[in-house]
């Protein structure tokens, strides 16, 4: 089998365990998964059908069906629909076709509301129910293709921190950082995981502020968040600095955060959940009396989207497993002040332990500027 025919296969047996006759996934993580196809911010349908007993195939509209054709799963099967007609009665030959009338049927979570209610509206005898199900479990286990683009886009970001260090001048604003962190990907052909969250001084203590127009001034504590995504695959680090010189405060509330990460670190071991993993980096910041200024999760799964499925979570004690990447991001937010972050992203190991992709993070604050 090829990678696709793998994962389809793969698919379909976690459907059978789900309960669901198909899938209809639209464009996003899960359809560039199975097929290595996908399409930004799609307006039409275009739906790829993946029913638990008979050939997958394409739903599209005619100004994508050459682009369909050429998927790299070789998915022959490719139905077309164009403006004049529209999608309704094509997806309603499916479902009759597979017998979905009395099927039950796994929506994408990143379909449109337009869609997805239509097709309740089309087929008003299926259950449908959400696909994450069926594809979560796969996609949180990467095999060794994707392992290693999530190296290579781990070493794309971590080649950003000097770009993002030397443009951390006094007077700067923070969205000049953030267009030098998407020029330098732009001119390698990569984009941005995400929107980059550049947090001088106070804009710092919040997690996830808006990059703007404040510029940076001596002594502010910078918060730098930021990614590549290379081949489809996610990198994501938050980096902080000191422009000219740190206080006392914004010392010692670093090497608590850095403490905190390095025992997260830690706690990925045989059998470690989420909530371990969460529990060690939050007991450092609460025995240092900071417990009440940590205010989200310690990390999240990362690969085709930035966020996904396993969570580093209090509550999540569902066993971390082989192939699973994730962020591992402590924090402290003062308001007022500043705040500290300090991620990198890891991936379960066969042995049970943390492998980091990352460059290692600096124990004491690093001054810049």
């Amino acid at each position: 089998m090829n990678t696709y025919e793998l994962r389809l296969s793969r698919v379909r047996t976690e459907m059978m365990t789900q309960g669901l006759d198909t899938l209809i996934l639209t464009p996003g993580a899960a359809m560039q998964y199975l097929t290595g196809f996908s399409e930004e911010g799609y307006e039409r349908l275009l739906a790829l059908i993946v029913p638990a007993h008979h050939p997958w195939l394409f739903i599209t509209p005619t100004i994508n069906a050459e682009q369909v054709r050429a998927n790299p799963a070789g998915i022959t099967d490719v139905r077309v629909w164009d403006d004049a007609g529209g999608w309704e009665k094509l997806l309603k030959e499916v479902f009759v076709d597979l017998t979905l009338d009395i099927g039950i049927v796994g929506l994408d979570e990143s379909m449109p509301a337009r869609f997805a209610l239509k097709i309740q509206a089309l087929a008003p005898t299926t259950m449908l129910k959400l696909a994450g199900a069926a594809m979560e479990p796969l996609r949180a286990a990467k095999d060794t293709l994707e392992l290693a683009a999530m190296q290579h886009a781990a070493d794309v970001t971590d080649s950003l921190i000097p770009i993002v260090y030397e443009a951390c001048k006094i007077g700067a604003t923070e969205r000049s950082i953030a267009l030098a962190i998407e020029t330098s990907l732009n001119e390698r052909g990569h984009t941005t995981s995400f929107g980059s969250i550049i947090g001088a001084g106070a804009n710092g203590a919040q997690p996830h502020h808006h990059t703007g127009k404040t510029r940076i001034k001596s002594g502010d504590v910078m918060v730098l968040d930021f990614g590549a995504r290379v081949g489809g695959y996610c990198g994501d680090i938050t980096r902080v600095a000191a422009i000219e010189h740190a206080s006392d405060e914004a010392k010692r509330v670093y090497e608590i955060v850095y403490a905190a990460h390095q025992a997260a670190v830690a706690a990925v071991q045989p059998g470690a959940t989420g909530h371990d993993v969460d529990a060690a980096a939050r007991k450092v910041i609460a025995d240092a009396g900071y417990g009440d200024f940590f205010l989200h999760r310690t990390g999240h799964g990362i690969g085709l989207e930035d966020h996904e499925s396993p969570y580093i979570v209090e509550g999540n004690r569902i066993k971390l497993q082989p192939g699973n990447c994730c962020s591992i991001e402590p924090g402290i937010y003062l308001p007022g002040k500043f705040g500290v972050r300090l991620e990198n992203i890891f991936t379960v190991t066969e042995d049970g332990t943390a492998r980091v992709f990352n460059e290692a993070i600096a124990p004491e604050i690093p001054i810049i500027g």
